[in-house]
């Protein structure tokens, strides 16, 4: 799983969680002997010498097998664990995709520690008065709780969640701020940038069943472009109103078609392309300066990724023994109990 997926994770970690007081261990021993044959605090492998727990990896596990589970049922599919998926199976999928994730998390806390970075009482007062928020929103305490144990949780391991998403923000201020070790000079983030085809962009896109119509109008626009005082500003304006609903933002070229791709690399900032014409319709683009913070945050993702994939795992018989379809029952056997049904 790529690391914006999992940026992503680490922000439902804040959503669904936070801290605070006395944990519940409510079912939760039954259900990791049950799910993973393994207690919940067993050390099942090791990341870069960092210890992880039968609940961080199964945590992770979980939300893999919630996920394949989910499209299979969308796609009208039976979900087969045996079935063969690139050199593996899809349960050898699953457990490799947990493994990623949970590597992904173990390199957020490695990296805080070496860069000095942990909470404050003003973050731990922020993570309690969140837990307050959600119990509220959930119907309660107890409702919350019932919650968490869907995901095969507790309060005190969802707290240990969301610290690390808590530290993965703190990370990003710290990169953002460039007053840190961390933080890459202008040289580094620029050969980041063209090395992984990010460019910032913005379109006016002219589409329609009218394809000699859209040229013409598109041929207008141009035209008022090339003649605008600041074309800069009656861009954005055109934009706007055009048929791209996106606007401005960040892409890769990867995922351009390949004439807007190659009409997007050949542009300097503030320069404006010719009108390029695609299945999609007649485009006009923009080349914009990057947004530092947006491309600093990027980098920042793609350090964390190249740390968990050099990170030297050691895995133990526990590990082994652990069966996706077997922990995706037990799964849904809880959320079934929690939910009284």
């Amino acid at each position: 799983m790529r690391i914006r997926v999992i940026a992503l994770a680490l922000a439902l970690g804040l959503t669904l969680t936070a801290c605070g007081g006395r944990p519940s261990r409510r079912g939760q021993a039954s259900f990791w002997k049950e799910a993973a044959g393994a207690e919940g605090d067993e050390i099942l492998l090791t990341i870069g010498g960092r210890p992880q727990q039968t609940w961080q990896y199964g945590f992770w596990l979980g939300r893999v097998c919630e996920a394949l589970q989910a499209e299979y049922e969308s796609a009208h599919l039976t979900l087969d664990w045996a079935a063969p998926v690139d050199g593996g199976t899809l349960a050898d999928y699953a457990r490799d995709q947990a493994l990623a994730d949970t590597a992904l998390y173990a390199q957020v806390e490695a990296l805080a520690e070496e860069a000095g970075c942990s909470l404050t009482a003003e973050d731990e007062a922020e993570l309690s008065a969140l837990w307050l928020q959600r119990c509220a929103d959930a119907g309660g305490e107890e409702a919350l709780l019932s919650e968490l144990a869907r995901h095969g949780l507790d309060r005190e391991r969802a707290c240990a969640l969301t610290r690390v998403g808590q530290l993965y923000r703190k990370l990003c201020a710290l990169v953002r701020s460039g007053e840190s070790a961390l933080s890459p000079d202008a040289a580094a983030l620029e050969d980041f940038a063209r090395e992984r085809g990010l460019l910032r962009l913005d379109r006016i896109l002219v589409s329609g069943p009218d394809r000699d119509a859209a040229r013409e109008r598109a041929e207008a626009l141009f035209a008022r472009l090339n003649g605008a005082q600041d074309a800069g500003a009656l861009f954005s304006a055109l934009a706007a109103e055009g048929d791209d609903p996106a606007g401005p933002r960040t892409v890769r070229a990867l995922d351009l078609d390949p004439a807007l791709a190659e009409a997007a690399r050949a542009l300097e900032p503030g320069q404006m392309s010719g009108i390029l014409e695609t299945a999609e319709g007649f485009s006009i683009l923009l080349r914009l300066a990057a947004e530092e913070d947006a491309l600093l945050d990027d980098w920042l993702d793609d350090q964390l990724q190249r740390r968990a994939e050099d990170a030297a795992v050691e895995l133990t018989e526990a590990y082994r023994r652990i069966d996706p379809a077997r922990f995706a029952a037990a799964l849904q056997k809880a959320r079934e109990d929690s939910s009284g049904t």
